[in-house]
């Protein structure tokens, strides 16, 4: 098959969307596909061909003051039916519901190509949307308008949508009733946590002195979605019985001033190491992330977080919010809960973990297993198999709003040819 992939934010920015696809994507090419990543064009990022053999076409944006990497471009997608024709794509598959997964869903529908989703971001968040209407109040407000707007008219044209959340999955068959929707978890090259792996030498950023048992890592965006101020604040009551501790903070972001000033004010430094970007390579083959006591995130906005995932499958036990998207993404066995948005409880737990080693040990242990469940090689089997079933729709005559006419024409043509 020939796959192509929709993003609207790609290369020079990264996030878990481009790891988990980029994975999906080497696994399909390992399988014998062929794969394209439709990307807006970006004059930091020239490459045509990354990785095992993704090939890149460069679509013609502009950049826009929305959110970071973001940018605008046309929906309705005349000038992707050209690539569409010339790769011989069998199916498109967006990774987000915005500008770019819109083009292709209107260019796809003219040339009968079956169309999915994966409903990677939690879009429709409050926190997501301020970023665009630098309002609170408004944001709230906005909320259903954005599956009106936004999500509604680019499901219409999807023919089935995954996420990689159960709870994901029945949000959005309450707001597309009729709509397919499928679990498909996120995936990961499990290869690079094998422990027989070289160890590779610690980032340049990172002082060995600040690692151990008495250190917690946060790995990620630097959005102001991700409450890492919420963390902070709890690192610091934490600090107050725990004098020794070390909090290691890796990533950047639009949030990384805000942040910096946040540790200023409480006189954190010296505790709160502030790393900036690691690349994900450095981090995995170094096994920093095994390193530290535990892995904390405080975000109540998380799909299925792929920092998670690699603390999990690194042997790193998470301390996480309790939340529906967290509750499914790992067990009590393998972490620890506090409620969202609860400095003092986060807290709580952020002691517990660094005064109960051989708990945490054991939690660690566990966090391992997770490696199975998240095995990249079985994720693309599930896509390849939920491809061919399209393909399979498109054969039947399936058809989105808009798209009889292309689906009529298909089915005349397979039958003359059976004739």
């Amino acid at each position: 098959m020939r796959i192509a992939f929709g993003f609207d934010i790609f290369y020079p920015e990264t996030n878990g969307v481009i790891t988990t696809t980029i994975n999906l994507a080497n696994n399909l090419i390992a399988m014998g596909h062929r794969v394209w990543f439709f990307v807006p064009k970006d004059k930091a990022f020239t490459d045509d061909v990354i990785e095992d053999g993704i090939q890149i076409v460069h679509v013609p944006a502009i950049p826009a003051w929305i959110y970071k990497g973001i940018k605008l471009l046309p929906i309705a997608g005349w000038y992707l039916l050209p690539y569409l024709l010339k790769y011989h794509i069998d199916i498109v598959h967006n990774t987000s519901p915005w500008l770019m997964g819109m083009a292709l869903n209107h260019s796809a529908r003219r040339l009968h190509i079956p169309t999915i989703a994966t409903h990677h971001t939690l879009i429709d968040n409050p926190i997501y949307i301020k970023y665009a209407l630098k309002s609170k109040k408004l944001a709230y407000a906005a909320q259903d308008a954005i599956w009106s707007v936004v999500f509604g008219p680019f499901y219409k044209l999807t023919w089935m949508a995954t996420a990689p959340n159960r709870h994901t999955c029945q949000q959005i068959r309450d707001r597309i009733p009729g709509l397919d929707v499928r679990y498909v978890s996120n995936g990961i090259d499990i290869s690079r946590f094998d422990d027989s792996n070289p160890e590779l030498p610690l980032p340049k950023s990172i002082n060995p002195e600040w690692l151990g048992k008495r250190t917690l890592l946060y790995v990620g965006r630097l959005g102001f979605e991700k409450a890492i101020d919420v963390a902070i604040n709890a690192f610091a009551l934490c600090l107050k019985k725990n004098p020794d501790a070390h909090f290691i903070i890796v990533g950047q972001g639009p949030a990384e001033k805000a942040l910096k000033k946040l540790e200023d004010e409480l006189d954190l430094t010296g505790h709160i190491h502030m790393t900036g970007m690691i690349p994900n390579d450095e981090l995995i083959g170094s096994r920093l992330l095994d390193k530290v006591a535990a892995f904390v995130t405080a975000s109540l906005s998380e799909n299925q977080a792929m920092t998670v995932i690699e603390a999990l499958c690194s042997g790193a036990p998470v301390i996480a919010a309790d939340v529906n998207n967290m509750r499914t993404l790992f067990t009590e066995e393998q972490g620890w809960f506090f409620e969202g948005g609860n400095e003092e409880d986060l807290a709580d737990k952020m002691d517990y973990v660094l005064n109960n080693p051989e708990e945490r040990d054991r939690k660690a242990i566990e966090a391992k297993k997770s490696l199975s469940h998240f095995d990249g090689r079985n994720v693309a089997k599930k896509f390849e198999s939920i491809y061919k079933e399209l393909l399979e729709e498109k054969k039947a005559g399936f058809y989105v709003p808009g798209g009889e006419k292309r689906a009529k024409k298909f089915v005349r043509k397979i039958q003359k040819d059976k004739n």
